[in-house]
């Protein structure tokens, strides 16, 4: 077959683009191997500029915490990897993203679509925003897609504009062909010009895979579970981290608290944090101390709601919500209003920790090095004052 790709030298750098390639994008997407769709193809390669190479650059290190976030979960599930280039496309890996059909996070998910796939979207989160959890449920929608169109090119047309319209364009093109789709008016100009770019992106990378193999993200974070009603200031304050930097690392809470979960809920904190929360914060929580912590969670009734139902819900009882926000008519309480709910110090919740038991012989340096922990971490999650004499049988609790 006659090669209609022609060899255009952007740099030697930069990119060295092949008839190889060509087909490697082909078979990656889907796309039937025509002349025609081979011309598309070839025609995206060769528009790829410099600048291209370099923007594409910009936008992995500008987002690394999430750019390589992403690259490690599609790996980890043996995912295509242009999959990246969706999100890479939709928001340049930007949480806080939004478009002007209200799209959010950076996956871009409509509110609909997102709590369709479980997210939840509402006064309180907006887990579009959450990269971990809009991630898992970016591969739900892919899978449900793919399984539907049964060909990623047409999986990714169909994330852009919906599955019902390009269901539409299929039927008004007579054809699900790439280069048809690409020609035909029924198919949104926006939709057009998404999939050329996720192959612009993709034709990139597979000259700059030493590049992408070496970004490594700018901050590590991990995730640590909290009470509901506990704030970001809170935990910030005792890691040492302004309000602002914890809504940073945490774009899918709004106002500044964790939502009503009587499970508890999560924050994303740096994981160099991570040995300094257990000292400060859940070890300060063991130890007893209350100032840490708000002591009630946030409630927000909901139509249809009664206080006896609320009270059933965070297994409280009513005449303790109404003495804590000083409700005067128990049936006057109003869609939307705010409500304290006490909270048991069991139902604060700590993250990653196990429980030990002593046994004879053990010594704290022995039970460090055997769980790889500071022997101050447990000294100070315990608050034990002698190291020297711990007791068979006592239980202390391992970060």
């Amino acid at each position: 077959m006659r090669v209609l790709i022609k060899f255009v030298l952007v740099s030697l750098f930069f990119l060295n683009l092949s008839a190889d390639t060509t087909t490697e994008i082909l078979n990656e997407f889907g796309i039937k191997d025509t002349e025609a769709n081979r011309a598309i193809i070839a025609s995206i390669e060769n528009s790829i500029s410099q600048r291209d190479v370099e923007d594409f650059k910009k936008i992995i290190l500008d987002a690394s915490h999430n750019a390589t976030m992403v690259k490690s979960e599609l790996e980890a599930i043996d995912a295509p990897h242009f999959l990246l280039y969706l999100a890479m496309t939709e928001s340049k890996f930007q949480n806080r993203a939004t478009s002007s059909k209200r799209a959010g996070g950076m996956w871009q998910f409509m509110p609909g679509t997102a709590r369709a796939f479980g997210l939840d979207v509402n006064e309180q989160v907006d887990e579009r925003r959450d990269p971990f959890l809009s991630t898992d449920t970016a591969f739900k929608y892919l899978d449900f897609l793919n399984e539907k169109f049964d060909k990623w090119y047409l999986s990714l047309m169909a994330y852009n504009c919906g599955d019902g319209c390009m269901g539409k364009a299929i039927r008004n093109s007579g054809s699900d062909d790439f280069a048809t789709l690409l020609k035909s008016s029924a198919t949104p100009k926006e939709t057009k010009n998404f999939i050329k770019k996720i192959i612009k992106y993709t034709a990139i990378s597979k000259e700059q895979e030493k590049f992408l193999n070496s970004v490594e993200p700018a901050v590590k974070v991990e995730k640590i579970k909290v009470s509901s009603g506990t704030k970001l200031a809170t935990v910030g304050a005792s890691i040492g981290l302004s309000v602002d930097e914890m809504k940073r690392f945490n774009p899918h809470i709004k106002n500044e608290v964790a939502p009503n979960r009587k499970e508890g809920y999560h924050f994303y904190i740096p994981e160099e944090k991570l040995n300094l929360y257990a000292l400060n914060y859940i070890g300060r929580l063991i130890r007893g101390d209350d100032s840490l912590r708000l002591g009630y969670g946030v409630h927000i009734v909901a139509k249809g709601e009664t206080l006896d139902m609320i009270a059933k819900k965070w297994d409280s009882n009513v005449s303790e919500i109404v003495a804590m926000n000083e409700i005067e008519k128990v049936d006057k309480i109003r869609v939307g209003d705010e409500l304290k709910i006490p909270i048991e110090k069991t139902q604060i919740a700590l993250t990653d920790s196990k429980e030990y038991t002593i046994k004879n012989g053990d010594t704290l340096l022995g039970i460090s090095k055997k769980f790889d922990v500071e022997v101050k971490e447990i000294v100070a999650l315990n608050d034990i004052k002698d190291h020297k004499n711990i007791k068979v049988g006592e239980t202390i609790v391992l970060p």
